[in-house]
Order: structure tokens, then C-alpha cells, then sequence
């Protein structure tokens, strides 16, 4: 009798307008469903019954019962004014098994049809759905717009039944998040079909696809509408109304952005529950064929949902294992695609989709937006860890990591959200620090630009501001380049504080962290060129603290090697040519007076030495051309640091050759710099742009009929070396002397020399340098030479004290004044030999010739010009400085450092100082194989020490009673043409090609 009083109860209800039938309606699919529900309870929880009109409803259904002498199916005959409305509470209500027994296809006592057009006027589709499909249509009786959605009768009985319960189900759920059901029956088609229709709000807007779709396709107006905040608010209504559904024991199973409808007005309306099941009970999965790839909804097999949003479990088709959890993988699908534009399971078809849920392998979203490359990735801004771990929770492989229950996601964005604001008043900030940080890190470059351009004026003004009375305005430019550094100082102090700003604002700021790393790596290259090994540590650090990946490649350093080998045709080399007088110039200077070409005031050298007639010279001419040569062997070593010497060392993992390098020929046996183990073979020549990390290698190349030569490189931090190696035939290499591969080369520029000049590049022409300085022996062969004709001449160049006194060695015939000599040398001769002044020892002929001026050296050179015909002369300052230093700009010929036991100085020998053989110190070897150039003896040099220095030659090197300093490559003295001094001599170089006047 209880069911006969809930429908009296229905009945009164609608008559005193308490509820409106298709409210009564949905209570009684309620009921239907629950025996244990109660209607007026039902009714009291929609806010539709108050406990007084309650009371009195109930009051009412007692009276009328009485009325028909305790019959309630009487009253409720007697109270129905809805025949049909009656028959359907009826049906509901008194069915013995309810949900459980209805037919799969409803019979029409459940489900009366109306005559065809009686209530719904129907309209144009508006869409499908998981089962049937959704027309808009007219309510006559309430005069509204509604949606109706409708499947035929006479479908398969198992869609058929789905549809009741979907009509059921969605009949329970009153939230406002979930579409409300208004009506639920049958109607006749067109063609006179039975169709089952649920009758549901119409909602005026589009669905979440559509508005993603739109924003990623559109101009950025939508963007800036649908906020991600206004996207992450929208979820948090799906969540809503999935929560809710889950309370009431009702699983969606097909969560998706095209099942959230948008109103025009914000409504969020979670639709389409036709695969929906209630907890604990099965809804068997459809069996039908996989439809065309248009369509979204794709039941394949006995899986039904949507492959794109779907958990591994339901894509498994693991139906028993789906619950509520599986409903917040989906949500997290929604998610993901909420912020990243597409879904987690990408794929063209439903079935490439459904084998990527099967495997259920996700991109992290932000991992995602940073790997790709398509337009929808410019429309999604960057994504929080934050926002990553929610998203990737919700998505967990296995159920048991995921969110359990709706609300703890909506929760956590919720969270999430209420810190946008606090993050974006602070993101701003952080962009007005930023900005600031910028503004002053542009006026610090500029400050720096105009120091270094107001410096450059101070030192030419204190080249001219020789009177007392001209030092003031010095003295302005020179206080303007302090004032311009100190303002940079303070523009760079700025810019590291607005940053700090920025970051304590926003510790995460892209844009702050990436002008700090940059910042940062402006020092630290300014601290690699200087040599400044703790600076460039401390800004390396910063970098790589603050790099978010733009200076990966730059930190790493890799780049690359290209070698090409060529060789002259012509037998210049050996059989020599002649070459015209304009020919004769190297760097600025004439080969054979030292005269500068560009007529610097007291720089004219010896005139008497130019030729005014062609004059045979073993050179190529400036018209020769190198010709490629292929398939010579190329090892490589790199250069590390080992016993603080730069030793090259074969790399790890090397790969060996079909042949031996010639180690042999290019190394004295007592040469400390022989590379260690075989070197790593890059194979033959032409190699192009082998990748190698940044750093300092040494190059053995090799190929038959050609002097093995060996090539010192540096591969520079992400850039190629390339290098032309020049090969010479046996003969072509003067005895004595070393190639001198041609290349660019950084000249100057050594932070621990004071003195040192700005670092600048230089281009340099193949040439030869001599291994050792010219020694006693082979200065005195070529006094007693030019004794022979000029025996005047051959006095005054004589190794001596002053410019014209003091000779320190007997003759003619000169003689070195060794020990041994003197042993046995008569005594007017012995009267006239001296010491070197401040050596404790006897000369020795192999020592390098000491206190013999420029002018001496060039007339050595000219001597020795006509005695075998080479081109030989004094090196240049910069082919000086890059035989001594190599490619890598080590501030001393052996490496890093210096030790005295390295090079002949002061701390060298036990007791006093004192000249040493040319060959008694092997460390003090350059990465070319040249000896000497840190102690012993200074060299001079073909070049003018400046134009403000007129009468002024460069000598180069260390030298036998000092050290430090003077031992860096960098070290630049001088001296006038005839002067003499106790620790300079001279060595020679040798063009390989004249390259004319220039």
C-alpha cells in the first residue's frame, strides 16, 4: 500500500502546484530505482516542500483515503486529473522487479506515446550523443524551447535499454551542473515508428571542444576571453557535477570536452549520460562495428567511450574495474587538453587512440608544450609544476594513485587558483624589476663601449701630451674613462638588484633568470679571455643555476674541426725564384732592411740591405697557388693539463689508424711534449666539420711524399676551426727551422700581463721558424765570413758591452771564449776575451750569441740570405708571439704556468744565474716544436716598437737573470737599432710565400 499512498501523494502534489510534473516525474524514475525513497523526501531535498505544507499534503493523502474507506487505489482513481501521468507513476511504482525486470524494449503501459505532435513540435538535430540523437524542439504545453533526445523503438533492444536507464539515471541527478531532465516517454516518428525521447533542458552555446578548437584556430580574442583561470574555473564545474553524480552512485564513463556544454550565460552542463552505470551494477558493453573515423564516439569491440580521454582499464575493457576513479582519469584528460590544446592520447583514428590508452603513456603537459611545435602550443602559456602534478595525478596509469574522488581534484585546483592572484600581482612586479634589470643592463653595455672608446682617446692623447701645459686636458680624458667604468659598475650593481627583485617576486621569472644567466655569461667570457680561472667559475656557476636551456649548447662548448690540405706545384722551395723588389714586404715591413712600408718616423732600418734588382730567393712569389691535396692521415691530441704542463693526450675512447703517427720525426728524442699514447685517428683529408668538444688539440698530419708537420688548433666554444695545412716536400722545410701552419691567431690579450695590449685577431701566412736562437757557434762562423771582405764590419759587430766598446771576443779570427779555449789560447788573446757581463761562467758556443744589436741581426740574416738563398729574417712580433703561444693563448710556450726549472731564469742553477746551451732547457718548447722562448735570451724582432717610439725595434722572449713576468709569451720590450745588452740576441724566421708590399 506504501507505493499506492506515493502516488496519491504525487497526485495532490501536482494539483495543489507544490512541483511540476516533470518534476514528479524524475521523483518517481527516482523511486523506481530505490524502493527504500520516499517521495515527499525526495520532494524536500529539491527545496519544493517545506515541513508545513508537508504536513498538510500528508494530512490530505490520510483524508482521502478515509473518504474512499481506506482504499488507496480508489483515491488515487478518484484524485488523478492526469490520466497518463497517473498510469506512468503507476507503472513505476507497482512493477514487482522495477528497474531490474523492464523490458529492453519498454512496453507501452510503462511508456504511453503520445499522438505524434501532441506536446513536441520537433526541430533540426542538433548533435548526437553516446546513444541516439538530440533534436531542438517546442514544449506546446509549457511554451518553451527544449532538447529532445530520441532513439527509435525498434533499435537494438540492448540501446533501447541503455536509453531507459540513461533517462533514469539523468532523471536523478539535479544539480546544476548536469543537463535536467524534464520529460521522458515515446513518440511516434514521421513514418509512424515507436521512438523513446528524453526531454532535457535546450542549452543555447557550444560545447568545451569547440571552444578549444576556436581559441587555438582563432586571432587571440577568444584567448583572451577564456582565460586559463576562466578554462580552470569551467573544470572545476565538470568536477562539480561529476562529484555529485558519484554521491548518488552514478558513473559517467564518457567524460569528455564535447560533453560540456557552455550557455551563453556561463552555464557548465556536464550531458550525455548514455554510457553512464550506477556503482555495483554491470552496464554490459555494446558489440558494434568500429564506425567512420569521423566519428568521435567509438565503441571498438567490447570497448564503448572515447578512445582520445579514455582509462586504461575501460580501453582494456576491463569493465570491472571501472569505478569513480575512472571517471578522474577522464577528468584529467579533460585537463590536459585544457593545458595543451590537444588530448592525452593523440591519434587519427579511434583505434591508433585506443592502442595509446591501452599502453596509458602520457607527456607531462609542460614536458609536452616545450617539445612541440605547432600552432597550438603559441596560444598555451607555460605550465607550473603545480599544474603538471594535479594533471598528471588525475592521469596515474593505476587507479589507486589517482585523485579518489572528484572533489579532492576540484579541490586542488581550487588551490591552485585562489594563488593566480598572489602570482600575478607578483608576476607583474617581477616584469616591472625585470624591465628595470634590462633598462640597466643595456645602459651598462653602452657605458662599457663608450669607456673602451674614451680610453683609446686618453691613450692617444697621452701619446701627445708631452708639455706640462697639455696634461690637463689628459688628464679630463682620463678621469672621463674612470667616471664611464664606475657608472657601468653601477648600472651592472642595478641591473644584478632588480633581478634579485624580480626573482623574490616570482623565484621562477623565465625572463629574470634568462637575463641573469646572460648577464652572468657576458662575465664569465670576459673572465675566459682575461684567464681569470675563479671568475670564470663563479659566472659559470650562475649560469648554470640560472640557464633554463638557451645556454646548454654554450656551456657545453661543442664544435667543430675542418681540415683541408694543399701543396705548391711549383718547386719554388728548393729551386728558388726571383723576386722582384716590391715583393719584399711581411706584415708592414721590408723583408730584408726592416724599413716599415708605412713610413713610421725612424723606422727606415738598414736602407743599404733592399735590393734595387730582382734577387733569387727560395720562396713562392704572391702569384703561386697551393693546390688541394687529398688523403693525407690526420691524429689528433688534446691538450690537457698534467704536472701544470699542457700535454697532449690522446682523448678517450680513441680510434686508432691503419698507421702509426710519425712521432719520431717530429719530436727530439728529448722533447717532454712527445704526445702520450696514439692519438685519436680522424682519418684523411678533406675533413669536414668533425664535431669535437671546445678546447686546445694538437694535429699530426702525414701523407707520402711529404714532411710530416705537426698543428696546434683550437675548437672554439660552438663554432669550427678550419684549417688549410700547407705540406711541404722533403728539401722545401729549411734545416733548422719548423713550419709555422698558416691561421688565424689571437695576438695580445694576456689578463696577467699588465703591460699586455688589448687581444686582437691576426691572420698569418705560412712561414718557418728556427727551433733555437742563433748560437755563439753560428754568429762566429759568420763574423770570420765577413771578415773575409769587410774586416771593419766584422769588428763592430762583434758580440760587445756597449754599441762600439767592450768586446767581449777576441780576434780577428773571432773566437768564442769558451773554458776550453781559453785553456789553450795565447795570452794576448786570452787579455782580450771577456766574460758576459754579469755571468759567473765562460761563454759556450752553443749558448744563443748575446749583446749583438738589431742591425747586427739584420745583417746575419742578409749573410745568410746570400749564403743559401732563403729568405731569412727577423720574425715579426706576431709571428714571434704565435710561434711561442700556439692557437690556445697560453700565456707561456709550455703552458698554464711557469716553474723555474722550466726555462733558463734567474732561480734556474743553483747559486748565481747564468746563460744556458740552446738546448739545455727542453720544457721551454712551444706547442710548434720551437725552443727558447721563455728564458735564456730575448729575440729581436723585424717590427718598430710604435711610431711614438721612433728608432725603437721589439725584442721578444725571456731572458737568463729574470723571471716572472718577462717569461709570458705576451712580454714585449725594446731596444733602438745599435744598442746592445748582455740578455739579447736573435733568432730567424722565414716567409714560405712573399705576399708583396702589404
Amino acid at each position: 500500500m506504501a507505493r499506492e499512498s506515493d502516488i496519491l501523494f504525487a497526485l495532490l502534489a501536482l494539483r495543489a502546484g507544490v512541483a511540476p510534473r516533470d518534476r514528479i516525474l524524475e521523483c518517481a524514475m527516482v523511486l523506481a530505482e530505490t524502493p527504500d525513497a520516499r517521495l515527499e523526501q525526495l520532494l524536500a531535498e529539491q527545496g519544493l516542500l517545506s515541513e508545513e505544507r508537508l504536513g498538510a499534503l500528508q494530512a490530505e493523502v490520510r483524508a482521502e483515503i478515509g473518504r474512499h474507506g481506506g482504499d488507496a487505489a480508489k483515491a488515487v482513481t478518484s484524485a488523478s486529473q492526469d490520466p497518463e501521468l497517473r498510469r506512468v507513476l503507476e507503472a513505476g511504482f507497482l512493477s514487482e522487479h522495477r528497474v531490474t525486470a523492464l523490458p529492453l524494449v519498454p512496453d507501452p503501459a510503462v511508456i504511453v506515446a503520445r499522438p505524434s505532435g501532441a506536446r513536441y513540435e520537433l526541430g533540426r538535430e542538433l548533435g548526437h550523443g553516446g546513444i541516439g540523437r538530440v533534436v531542438s524542439a517546442q514544449d506546446r504545453d509549457l511554451a518553451r524551447d527544449v532538447a529532445l533526445k530520441i532513439v527509435p523503438v525498434d533499435d537494438a533492444p540492448d540501446t533501447a535499454a541503455r536509453f531507459v536507464r540513461e533517462a533514469r539515471l539523468s532523471a536523478r541527478l539535479q544539480h546544476p551542473n548536469i543537463v535536467p531532465v524534464h520529460d521522458f516517454g515515446s513518440l511516434t516518428g514521421p513514418g509512424g515508428e515507436q521512438q523513446l525521447f528524453i526531454c532535457m533542458k535546450r542549452i543555447e552555446g557550444r560545447d568545451l571542444m569547440s571552444l578549444l578548437r576556436e581559441i587555438v584556430e582563432g586571432d587571440g580574442s577568444l584567448a583572451a576571453v577564456f582565460t586559463r583561470a576562466r578554462l580552470l574555473r569551467i573544470f572545476q564545474d565538470v568536477c562539480l557535477a561529476v562529484a555529485y553524480a558519484h554521491s548518488k552512485g552514478v558513473i559517467h564513463r564518457d567524460l569528455k570536452p564535447s560533453n560540456v556544454m557552455l550557455g551563453e550565460y556561463g552555464e557548465v552542463l556536464v550531458v550525455d549520460w548514455g554510457l553512464a552505470k550506477e556503482r555495483g551494477q554491470d552496464a554490459p558493453p555494446a558489440r558494434a562495428p568500429l564506425p567512420e573515423s569521423t566519428t568521435v564516439h567509438t565503441p571498438v569491440g567490447d570497448v564503448m567511450g572515447t578512445p582520445w580521454y579514455m582509462p586504461p582499464e575501460q580501453a582494456l575493457g576491463h569493465y570491472d574495474e571501472i569505478d569513480e576513479r575512472s571517471d578522474i582519469f577522464s577528468l584529467g584528460a579533460i585537463l590536459y587538453e585544457i593545458l595543451t590544446f590537444q588530448p592525452p592520447f593523440p591519434g587519427a583514428s579511434a583505434e591508433e587512440a585506443l592502442r595509446r590508452a591501452q599502453a596509458g603513456r602520457i607527456l607531462i603537459p609542460s614536458h609536452l608544450l616545450a617539445m612541440e611545435a605547432w600552432p597550438p602550443v603559441a596560444m598555451a602559456q607555460g605550465i607550473s609544476p603545480e599544474l603538471d602534478s594535479i594533471c598528471m595525478k588525475a592521469l596515474a596509469p593505476k587507479r589507486e594513485e589517482r585523485y579518489a574522488r572528484a572533489m579532492e581534484l576540484h579541490d586542488e585546483i581550487q588551490l591552485f587558483l585562489e594563488g593566480v592572484k598572489e602570482r600575478e600581482r607578483n608576476h607583474h612586479q617581477a616584469e616591472e624589476a625585470v624591465a628595470k634589470a634590462r633598462s640597466a643592463a643595456a645602459r651598462q653595455k653602452q657605458l662599457q663601449q663608450a669607456a673602451s672608446q674614451a680610453e683609446a682617446e686618453a691613450k692617444r692623447q697621452e701619446k701627445e701630451a708631452e708639455p706640462l701645459e697639455a696634461k690637463p686636458s689628459l688628464w679630463a680624458a682620463q678621469d672621463r674613462v674612470d667616471a664611464l667604468r664606475r657608472a657601468a659598475v653601477e648600472a651592472f650593481s642595478e641591473a644584478n638588484a632588480a633581478i634579485g627583485l624580480a626573482l623574490g617576486f616570482e623565484r621562477g621569472n623565465v625572463e629574470a633568470r634568462q637575463l641573469w644567466a646572460e648577464l652572468a655569461w657576458a662575465k664569465f667570457l670576459k673572465a675566459e679571455e682575461d684567464g681569470k680561472e675563479e671568475e670564470m667559475l663563479l659566472n659559470r656557476r650562475l649560469v648554470e643555476r640560472y640557464n633554463d636551456g638557451p645556454f646548454d649548447a654554450l656551456l657545453a662548448g661543442e664544435g667543430a674541426l675542418t681540415v683541408r690540405t694543399r701543396a705548391y706545384e711549383c718547386r719554388c722551395l728548393l729551386a728558388g725564384r726571383d723576386a722582384r723588389p716590391e715583393e719584399l714586404g711581411r706584415l708592414g715591413y721590408h723583408l730584408f732592411s726592416g724599413r716599415s712600408l708605412e713610413g713610421h718616423p725612424g723606422a727606415e732600418g738598414v736602407p743599404d740591405l733592399e735590393p734595387a734588382t730582382p734577387v733569387r730567393l727560395k720562396a713562392h712569389g704572391s702569384g703561386c697557388a697551393a693546390a688541394p691535396v687529398l688523403g693525407a692521415h690526420v691524429w689528433l691530441w688534446r691538450y690537457e693539463e698534467i704536472g701544470r704542463l699542457l700535454m697532449p693526450a690522446t682523448p678517450e675512447g680513441a680510434t686508432r689508424g691503419p698507421v702509426a703517427p710519425p712521432l719520431d720525426t717530429l719530436f727530439p728524442a728529448d722533447s717532454p711534449f712527445r704526445p702520450q699514447g696514439p692519438g685519436e685517428y680522424l682519418g684523411l683529408t678533406p675533413l669536414r666539420a668533425r664535431a669535437l668538444p671546445m678546447g686546445s688539440y694538437l694535429l699530426v698530419l702525414h701523407r707520402d711524399g711529404f714532411e710530416p708537420i705537426r698543428c696546434p688548433v683550437t675548437i672554439p666554444r660552438c663554432g669550427t676551426w678550419e684549417q688549410d695545412v700547407t705540406l711541404f716536400r722533403p728539401g722545401e722545410i729549411p734545416a733548422g727551422f719548423l713550419p709555422i701552419p698558416s691561421s688565424s691567431v689571437c695576438y695580445q690579450g694576456d689578463s696577467g700581463n699588465p703591460h699586455s695590449e688589448p687581444g686582437k685577431t691576426v691572420d698569418l701566412d705560412d712561414y718557418f721558424m728556427a727551433r733555437h736562437p742563433v748560437t755563439c757557434r753560428e754568429y762566429c762562423e759568420f763574423l770570420n765570413d765577413l771578415a773575409k771582405t769587410r774586416p771593419d764590419e766584422a769588428a763592430r759587430r762583434a758580440p760587445r758591452e756597449a754599441d762600439s766598446s767592450g768586446f767581449y771576443w777576441p780576434g780577428p779570427p773571432w773566437a768564442v771564449p769558451t773554458a776550453a779555449w781559453l785553456a789553450g789560447a795565447p795570452a794576448e788573446l786570452k787579455a782580450k776575451a771577456k766574460r758576459l757581463s754579469s755571468s759567473p761562467v765562460d761563454w759556450e758556443e752553443d749558448w744563443p750569441v748575446f749583446s749583438v744589436s738589431w742591425e747586427d741581426g739584420m745583417a746575419y740574416a742578409a749573410w745568410k740570405r746570400a749564403g743559401d738563398g732563403s729568405p731569412a729574417t727577423l720574425p715579426h712580433e706576431m709571428e714571434w708571439e704565435k710561434a711561442a703561444r700556439g692557437t690556445d693563448r697560453r700565456p707561456y710556450p709550455f703552458g698554464r704556468h711557469l716553474d723555474e726549472r722550466w726555462c733558463n731564469n734567474i732561480r734556474s742553477h743553483p747559486g748565481e744565474s747564468r746563460p744556458s746551451v740552446v738546448t739545455g732547457f727542453p720544457f721551454d718548447e712551444s706547442p710548434y716544436g720551437v725552443r727558447g722562448f721563455a728564458g735564456n735570451s730575448r729575440d729581436a724582432c723585424l717590427n718598430s716598437a710604435a711610431p711614438d717610439h721612433p728608432g725603437w725595434r721589439i725584442f721578444r722572449g725571456g731572458y737568463w737573470p729574470m723571471t716572472g713576468i718577462v717569461s709570458r709569451a705576451s712580454h714585449r720590450g725594446g731596444l733602438t737599432t745599435r744598442s746592445v745588452l748582455f740578455i739579447y740576441g736573435f733568432r730567424l724566421a722565414q716567409p714560405a710565400r712573399l705576399a708583396g708590399p702589404g
